[in-house]
């Protein structure tokens, strides 16, 4: 895998691309931090003339904007590549699916979309992130599933401000407004004409449309730019449902004088939604020493070898070749043959974050899951096994089994990948539909197991070594209560 040299960061490899951009996974060599780097596509160099102004206008408009919700843009500037002056974007990395793959293969897989109380989440954060960019005089113009990262929980991140522009106003006429992509395009971007704030409420109601229902509001661009074609939107099946699709009617309404001209509204709209409609609990409990319930999947924390497990697939530590040399990955190679590690380097390299199926040769399972999911201290933990769930669920799998992700040669600690796969576990529960019902953690030691799984419960929601009340060092005497004044009243000698 030919990698980028960055000065100040180690690159590993890719982890994708986009219309425009390489996207590159990278160290931060003094604070050993993970970035993502974004570069211009090679093909693009010499034929598009403003490409290279656009990732650099990009990390200008994305330092603008000061929020948590907005991926962080952390430097930029250019290097030599292939003997070529090149721009490059140094940002957040945020170790999570987008919302576009997520939703896709839950509904290939089981049928089923996001469902509601996520999607209003979702929105609130994504709006939250608009209103800061709207704020700093930024409209982002690209809003779309494939745009939006994270989770709800832990944290939404909305990115790709490649075509995003600077307004101090919010309707300036802006030539060549055409860019985009036309299923979350408003009406005025496909026309070229006037863009504000009021075309962001456009694709974020278009967004929110597509993660419900799997589709945007309109079937092509004759509906899209026809005045009198309503969106298409399901019968609902609650008031909150239907309030719902009230919220994306307006957003998307083609007459500008019906949708709101500010985020402002819609995020009122989802503020309440989300506070009204209750997610599942996150039902944990533990049912035995080292066995917890988690919704409807056993959660089992084992010692020993990974390669014993009898499951319908096994999650392996890959590296990005493929090759199954140490570790977990070595001793299922030991076990199940060399079949296994030619099947998955027929693959090729893999991006750090995928996770890759193959067979199990003699091992007692059906699939091996290859998980790429660190490298040198950089962590892709919870974008590797939220895919090997994803994965289970596709090949139909009831059980499985994982080890520690990345604790081994990827150096993460112990600790980080126990919060990283406990929180992706939880989220995939509580989005219902799963074909899991039972995961088997397999850990080397003792000590690792006591680790892991005080992560996993706090992470949970299982807090049983601190039910009873606090032990504060104050001795038996009715002078000395907990709820003693802290102060002395000189009046009282």
């Amino acid at each position: 895998m030919k990698n980028l040299v960055v000065p100040g960061y180690e690159v590993w490899g890719h982890l994708g691309e986009g219309g425009m951009s390489e996207v590159w996974l990278a160290k931060h060599v003094a604070l050993a931090a993970p970035v993502v780097v974004k570069t211009l596509r090679r093909e693009l160099r010499a034929t598009t003339p403003d490409a290279a102004d656009r990732i650099l206008s990009e990390a200008r408009l994305m330092a603008r904007v000061s929020s948590p919700r907005i991926v962080r843009a952390l430097d930029a500037g250019h290097v030599i590549d292939e003997g070529q002056p090149t721009p490059y974007l140094v940002q957040e990395y945020v170790d999570g699916l987008d919302f576009a793959e997520l939703d896709r293969r839950r509904r290939v897989a089981l049928g089923v979309g996001l469902p509601l109380w996520t999607v209003c989440r979702v929105m609130c954060e994504v709006c939250m992130g608009l209103r800061a960019a709207h704020q700093a005089g930024v409209i982002h113009r690209d809003l779309k599933p494939s745009n939006v990262f994270g989770d709800p929980e832990i944290g939404i991140r909305l990115g790709d401000f490649g075509i995003a522009v600077a307004r101090s106003d919010t309707s300036v006429p802006e030539g060549a407004v055409g860019a985009g992509t036309p299923a979350f395009m408003a009406p005025e971007q496909l026309r070229r004409g006037e863009i504000g704030r009021f075309t962001d409420v456009w694709g974020a109601g278009a967004t929110a449309c597509d993660l419900r229902y799997g589709r945007g509001p309109f079937a092509n661009v004759e509906e899209l730019l026809d005045p009198d074609t309503p969106p298409r939107l399901p019968q609902p099946a609650s008031p909150a449902e239907a309030y719902f699709q009230d919220v994306i009617r307006r957003m998307v309404a083609k007459d500008l004088a019906v949708r709101p001209r500010d985020i402002l509204a819609p995020l009122a709209h989802f503020t309440m939604l989300s506070n009204a409609i209750e997610p599942p609990p996150p039902v944990a409990t533990r049912t035995l020493a080292h066995e917890l319930g988690v919704g409807r999947v056993q959660l089992r924390f084992v010692v020993g070898d990974i390669a014993d497990a009898s499951v319908a697939a096994i999650v392996s530590s890959a590296n990005f070749k493929m090759r199954m040399e140490l570790g977990v990955a070595g001793a299922l190679k030991a076990r199940g043959g060399a079949e296994i590690e030619e099947e998955a380097m027929r693959n090729g390299e893999q991006a750090l974050g995928s996770c890759v199926r193959t067979g199990a040769g003699a091992l007692e399972a059906r699939h091996v899951f290859h998980a790429v999911s660190a490298w040198s201290e950089v962590s892709c933990v919870g974008r590797a096994f939220a895919r090997a769930l994803l994965l289970a669920d596709e090949q139909g799998c009831a059980t499985l089994a994982a080890p520690a992700l990345g604790t081994g040669v990827g150096r993460v600690s112990i600790e980080m990948c126990a919060s990283a796969m406990m929180n992706t576990l939880r989220r995939h529960v509580m989005l219902g539909g799963t074909r899991l019902r039972e995961l088997t953690i397999w850990l080397d030691s003792e000590a690792k197991r006591a680790v892991y799984q005080d992560v996993a419960e706090e992470v949970l929601g299982i807090y049983h070594r601190h039910t009873g009340p606090a032990d504060i060092g104050l001795t038996d005497d009715s002078a000395a209560r907990g709820d003693a004044a802290t102060c002395v009243d000189p009046d009282s000698h």
